[in-house]
């Protein structure tokens, strides 16, 4: 019985042994990075409708009859047009310009590749029209261009880990790890530009759709850290 207890505690301490036995593999860590600049097919401006500096009515009436002659002068169906007064907004605004002699209107206007975005905003540069944002930016085919990138990506952290190897007269292995850098971590830099960051691989853009003329590119930008063996 004692015999058989021995054995039973060898093969145990074995086991564990074995459990915390280091990986003894000569490895390479790298960081590889891909980008690509996509034109959005779909813009969502907000716009912030005033009265007009020599416009005498109480309300926005004239200042909307203008908007709406823009808009038809740019080839922009109503249908696109969003009063946010009428929604969600709509007792703030009540409130507070109730007793305001220059009443406010926040509209949200969605554009389409039809729509030249410059001249927009040209015949939008008048007195009636205290501010433009670009409030969204879309494209139809993020989800495939994403993927192309976060590929390219990975082939960049190869192609880095066997230069870098040959240099020193080794090759590179099998992949032992992968880690896609989270997309906050890429995507966001609030203390600096983020064109200052150098990617590994950039990319032209696969999209077969046109997009808004005139309008800022959507960048798109992944990194993936992936661990290689030594052969």
């Amino acid at each position: 019985m004692k015999r058989i207890l021995l054995q039973l505690m060898l093969c145990c301490s074995l086991t564990i042994t074995a459990q915390i036995q280091p990986d003894q593999r000569k490895f390479i860590e790298v960081k590889g990075s891909a980008e690509m600049s996509v034109q959005p097919d779909d813009i969502e401006l907000e716009i912030v409708l005033r009265r007009s500096d020599s416009d005498r009515k109480a309300d926005l009436s004239n200042t909307e009859s203008a908007f709406y002659a823009v808009l038809k002068k740019n080839n922009i169906k109503t249908e696109t047009v969003t009063f946010q007064n009428t929604s969600y907004w709509y007792w703030w605004y009540w409130w507070n310009d109730r007793y305001n002699s220059n009443p406010v209107k926040v509209v949200r206007l969605k554009l389409d590749a039809k729509t030249n975005f410059l001249k927009l905003v040209e015949d939008l540069n008048t007195n009636w029209v205290q501010s433009i944002r670009i409030a969204e930016t879309t494209a139809r085919e993020i989800t495939r261009l994403r993927k192309e990138v976060k590929i390219q990506a990975m082939k960049a952290a190869k192609e880095k880990a066997s230069y870098l190897l040959e240099s020193v007269g080794e090759e590179v292995g099998s992949l032992l790890s992968v880690v896609e850098v989270p997309e906050s971590d890429n995507n966001y830099y609030p203390f600096f530009d983020r064109g200052n960051l150098a990617s590994n691989s950039v990319m032209q853009s696969t999209s077969t759709n046109t997009g808004v003329e005139g309008a800022n590119a959507i960048k798109l930008r992944y990194e993936i850290q992936a661990k290689f063996e030594i052969q």
